[in-house]
């Protein structure tokens, strides 16, 4: 007889990335998905087989009749702030969202709220912020491996609320608070979306400009255009540089030990075993399901620390994407007001970034349904 599993998951959303997250999951000896809804029966039904899970057509109705441990919401943007309140008032005692968290910044302090005053850690997003590379790194500008950080430059377009660049930036920044921003974006300043779609006639295209935090770093964000992505995080020893926001490949450069040397251009790459971009290719784990990655298992792994010992999320959380959120928001609405300077936080939660269509909407809707279920049955080797 098969042992009850120590914490029970329930997945919202059958979709594309739902069942990978998932997986994630029910790949981790302490847990088992039991239950998943989705509004979509085709979805559901091949989902919910494949994991033998409860089905259920509507999230509320999973979690009333469920007792679950362990949350995934994995959804077009749109319903994410409600799935993720109802998790929490559901007794979860640990939630997963997907990126980006959502469009507004009340909906964003909702989810956050909801969680943390009931002491539930949530994590969002499936990003390289969250792989043990960027981890280490991060600790490594804590510790002074590049001397006293001075300064973080980007070229990213900073769409979906900043979750790439502009959190990546902020955890190379220590979290420290941002004091002050100066942005612009290349489309329409005054629209609320990424890109026209329902009622927008203009979108406000990609979101650039400079930020100072309240530990003196600073940081220039490229709207690029040019081809160029990526990242410097430079400090008095040495420096940090990536190929691109959204992958592996860091590479670490410093002063040779005790050199006076300062400028840039001399300072020597150091291996430091980070992996490389190509680390992110993956096929097909031994139960036929196609990989969930390393990022998807250092999620789940660092969640059930969590659970297990106690303390805080060391991957990227609902809080983060928040901030990014919030300083994107920012360096549209230093643009709308003839870029004037802009502190942080901003008064009014009731600015909104929509993302782009194919993350607000439906993904099937949008790219057809052969496309779409193509994509479905090629995530399990049945």
């Amino acid at each position: 007889m098969t042992p009850a599993p120590k914490y029970r998951v329930g997945l919202i959303g059958a979709g594309r990335a739902g069942p990978s997250r998932a997986r994630g999951f029910d790949a981790h000896p302490l847990c088992k998905v039991v239950a998943i809804a989705d509004t979509d029966p085709v979805n559901l039904d091949l989902t919910a087989s494949r994991f033998g899970a409860a089905p259920y057509d509507d999230f509320e109705t999973m979690l009333a009749r469920e007792a679950l441990d362990i949350v995934l919401a994995v959804l077009p943007v749109r319903p994410n702030a409600d799935a993720v309140v109802a998790a929490a008032e559901a007794g979860a005692k640990a939630i997963f969202c997907e990126k980006p968290l959502t469009a507004s910044l009340a909906d964003a302090d909702r989810m956050v709220e909801a969680c943390a005053t009931r002491g539930i850690p949530l994590g969002c997003g499936v990003m390289v912020s969250s792989h043990p590379d960027y981890r280490r790194a991060y600790q490594m500008v804590a510790d002074g491996e590049i001397g006293e950080l001075r300064r973080i430059d980007s070229y990213d377009s900073n769409g979906q609320g900043g979750c790439h660049g502009l959190n990546l930036t902020r955890k190379f920044a220590q979290k420290a608070p941002v004091e002050e921003v100066i942005g612009w974006v290349t489309g329409d300043p005054h629209s609320d979306h990424e890109e026209p779609y329902d009622d927008a006639k203009t979108g406000f295209g990609e979101v650039g400009g400079y930020l100072r935090f309240a530990n003196g770093v600073e940081s220039f964000h490229s709207t690029g255009g040019r081809g160029l992505t990526g990242m410097t995080v430079l400090g008095t020893r040495g420096m940090l540089v990536n190929e691109n926001n959204t992958s592996l490949g860091l590479r670490l450069f410093q002063a040779p030990e005790g050199s006076n040397r300062r400028g840039i251009a001399e300072f020597d790459p150091v291996d430091a075993g980070f992996l490389t971009s190509a680390a992110d290719e993956r096929g097909y784990d031994e139960g036929g399901w196609r990989d969930c990655g390393d990022v998807m298992r250092a999620i789940v792994a660092d969640t059930l620390r969590v659970l297990e010992e106690g303390g805080e999320l060391e991957i990227s959380t609902a809080d983060d994407l928040r901030h990014a959120l919030e300083m994107c928001v920012a360096l549209r609405e230093s643009h709308r007001q003839e870029r004037v300077p802009l502190r942080l936080p901003l008064e009014d939660r009731s600015l909104t970034m929509y993302p782009e269509r194919a993350r607000w909407h439906y993904k099937k809707q949008i790219i057809g349904e052969q496309v779409y279920m193509e994509q479905m049955r090629g995530q399990k080797q049945d």
